[in-house]
């Protein structure tokens, strides 16, 4: 009896050790084709990120050289006509100082002579201030004052209107061209836009100066008749002044 029992249990035991001894194959056998797919996959997939970029090649410029990334473009050969700069604006500071410029400026100091000298030796005007020393100078300084605020007013008006009061040379080569242009800007501005425009601040300015010395620091015969005559005389003056910029010295 013993001997039975003991036989069927060495008959169980070897079946359970056989049972797993072939578990334990069938895993391996699952796992080992699992574990090639993953080592032999691995290399062909990759991200689309981790590839490297091709470089870019470089492209050939307008010059016939390479445009590398970075580098400046040149400026473009040429300009306007007489080294003329493209039109801008001018700021506050800026009209201030050219303003500044033109009441103790060469304008000023090559006016003022010439009339005063004029006025003194040629017309004799004002004939009660006579003809010698004291009379030049009287004539030198009104012609100063004179200037100062036919500037200040044509400064503030044009200030008022937004336009340019200063004067800009032509970017046009031909003489023609520029003698109507210096002609043109004793009565018309450039406005913030760039364009040019009738400027009433040029037009009324040349008067205001005489009104104010006619009717002040002149003999009693003076009156409005002169103020008409003398701002006539400093329109003029200014055609003149602005032919002297735009063909023989260019004003700072």
């Amino acid at each position: 009896m013993r001997t039975d029992l003991l036989t069927g249990g060495l008959i169980a035991c070897c079946m359970f050790s056989s049972a797993l001894s072939a578990q334990d194959t069938s895993q391996e056998v699952v796992a080992a084709p699992h574990s090639e797919i993953v080592w032999s996959a691995a290399p062909d997939v990759l991200p689309e990120s981790v590839a490297p970029e091709p470089e870019p090649e470089p492209s050939s410029g307008p010059q016939g050289g390479a445009n590398t990334p970075g580098a400046p473009r040149g400026k473009p050969a040429g300009g306007t006509p007489g080294g003329v700069t493209p039109y801008v604006f001018p700021s506050s500071s800026e009209i201030n100082r050219k303003w500044l410029l033109n009441i103790v400026g060469p304008k000023a100091f090559v006016s003022a002579p010439f009339t005063a000298s004029w006025n003194t030796w040629v017309i004799n005007s004002p004939s009660e201030w006579g003809r010698d020393a004291s009379g030049w100078t009287r004539r030198f300084g009104s012609s100063l004052l004179d200037n100062g605020i036919n500037t200040s007013t044509n400064v503030l008006l044009s200030r008022i209107s937004g336009q340019d009061p200063t004067y800009h040379r032509c970017d046009c080569s031909d003489g023609w061209g520029r003698t109507r242009h210096a002609i043109g800007l004793t009565f018309m501005s450039y406005t913030r836009s760039g364009s040019l425009a009738f400027s009433p601040a040029k037009v009324a300015s040349p008067f205001a100066g005489p009104l104010v010395t006619r009717n002040t620091i002149y003999p009693d015969r003076y009156g409005m008749s002169n103020v008409a005559s003398a701002g006539a005389y400093y329109f003029a003056g200014a055609v003149a002044w602005n032919l002297i910029r735009e063909f023989i010295w260019k004003a700072p």
